[in-house]
């Protein structure tokens, strides 16, 4: 018996464990604010020079903001029961982006204080109609069912830099800005075309495994879509319960009957983990596991151990790895804040690093609003990003656009960790970019909600 897998999500990542977060201070008792006092320390952050700024502000132009301060949302799904600690390194990262920044002098000289709001994975429409009462806009969070919190954010039209979204209704939403897009109209197929030039003959063996959700299904049949498109076999299609599996082995069986060679995975490292060492004790042997980039996890490593040697685990990336970092790079510097203040918080997680990305965004337009900090300001300048890396975090994204970007890099992971995977053709220092890595998707696959579905316009953005 192999253990358990609770909740399934993904899209560029959702599952993560339990970490500490930092204790509060504020009246809301989810809330965090970090040191007010500004240093001589450095505000520059990789390729972003000054991203946040001593200042003297004054008036409270919008909800959220203060003279002295700026109340920003974190979502996360730390307290869903199934699984203690869901997702908590996007509560981590607000955290020590935070106390870097207010020590640096803020945004324009207001603190940011981060309102976490804990959608426990069935109540984030609660948490957001609190968040529409008190915060500034949203940053660098998610909610695993965030369809169920889209149309309360645009009625009270809530801007969100997304640490990520999931389903088509936020992923296609107005009023959202993703550092790294991703659209429900295309989809980033650099990891599918890597894997069908290494291993050709597995690609016409391959299967789909998923977890038994709405929103994984569809990044399943997304991917089954281009893989097709681009001459895969698909023998085997299946989804697992998402309420949990104490046993993986009749999935597993189910691989080999079907003689499965290339296995696209929709999940979490822990349910992962689990299934490749139920494929190894039955003596099966796949080619090759493509994974989600929320699978870029140590948890993976810790729980696949040997399983990882017999079945190679491919996860498409679009940032500087951390086996790369260095005190001269943005991964290095990311990692150092961490240090520096929240030591053991979650840091060597994809969704910290896609969070960081989002929390850099919203300053560096936030600063250019200057006094008049207004949602209908940070969201127009924000929109006027057409090219982004994260301060060199990540390759070249388009914000402004919302479209998946056409680079990446692809890593392997092994018993002994990550490690970046052979046969790349970098163009753009380590990235691989391409136009054919992005895939125009034709099934229908939803859409997302409008502020007009609910009634609101962008002219009434203040």
């Amino acid at each position: 018996m192999r253990g358990r897998s609770i909740i399934m999500v993904t899209v560029i990542a959702l599952i993560a464990t339990a970490c500490r977060s930092s204790g509060t201070t504020s009246a809301n008792p989810d809330s965090t604010t970090a040191p007010t006092s500004a240093s001589t320390k450095t505000a520059n952050f990789g390729t972003l020079k000054n991203v946040c700024t001593p200042g003297h502000p004054s008036g409270s132009p919008t909800i959220g903001v203060t003279p002295t301060e700026v109340h920003i949302a974190t979502f996360s799904d730390r307290g869903f029961v199934g699984r203690p600690g869901l997702n908590q390194e996007l509560f981590d990262t607000a955290d020590v982006f935070a106390a870097w920044c207010n020590e640096r002098g803020g945004i324009n000289g207001r603190k940011i204080v981060v309102d976490k709001r804990d959608a426990a994975l069935t109540e984030t429409k609660p948490r957001m109609v609190e968040s529409c009462a008190q915060d500034f806009v949203m940053v660098g969070g998610g909610a695993t069912f965030d369809q169920d919190g889209v149309e309360t954010r645009l009625k009270c039209l809530l801007p969100d830099f997304s640490g990520f979204v999931v389903s088509a209704p936020a992923r296609g939403a107005d009023l959202v800005i993703q550092p790294l897009p991703n659209s429900i109209k295309s989809l980033q197929i650099g990891i599918l075309n890597y894997l069908a030039a290494r291993f050709p003959a597995a690609t016409k063996r391959a299967g789909v495994l998923t977890g038994d959700i709405s929103t994984t299904k569809v990044v399943a049949d997304q991917n089954a879509e281009a893989a097709k498109a681009i001459g895969w076999n698909i023998v085997y299609s299946d989804a697992y319960p998402a309420a949990g599996l104490a046993d993986w082995t009749p999935y597993a069986q189910k691989l080999k009957d079907s003689g499965v060679k290339g296995l696209i995975w929709i999940g979490e490292p822990e349910g992962l983990a689990h299934l490749l060492h139920a494929v190894k004790d039955i003596g099966y042997h796949l080619d090759f596991v493509r994974a989600d980039a929320n699978h870029y996890d140590k948890k993976l490593i810790d729980l696949g151990t040997d399983a990882l040697d017999a079945n190679f685990v491919f996860i498409q990336s679009g940032f500087l790895p951390f086996e790369q970092a260095n005190p001269s790079n943005a991964t290095g510097q990311y990692l150092q804040a961490f240090k520096d203040y929240l030591p053991a918080g979650k840091s060597h997680a994809y969704l910290g690093l896609q969070a960081w990305s989002a929390w850099l965004l919203f300053a560096t337009a936030a600063k250019d609003c200057g006094n008049d900090l207004t949602r209908a300001c940070v969201y127009a300048t924000a929109k006027k990003f057409n090219t982004w890396t994260g301060g060199g975090l990540h390759g070249t994204t388009n914000p402004s656009a919302g479209t998946s970007g056409p680079c990446d890099i692809i890593e392997v992971a092994t018993p002994k960790g990550f490690t970046v995977a052979p046969g790349q053709h970098p163009n753009d220092g380590i990235y691989a970019c391409s136009p054919k890595n992005i895939y125009a998707l034709t099934g229908d696959y939803g859409k997302g909600v409008t502020l007009a579905d609910v009634g609101q316009s962008i002219s009434n953005l203040k």
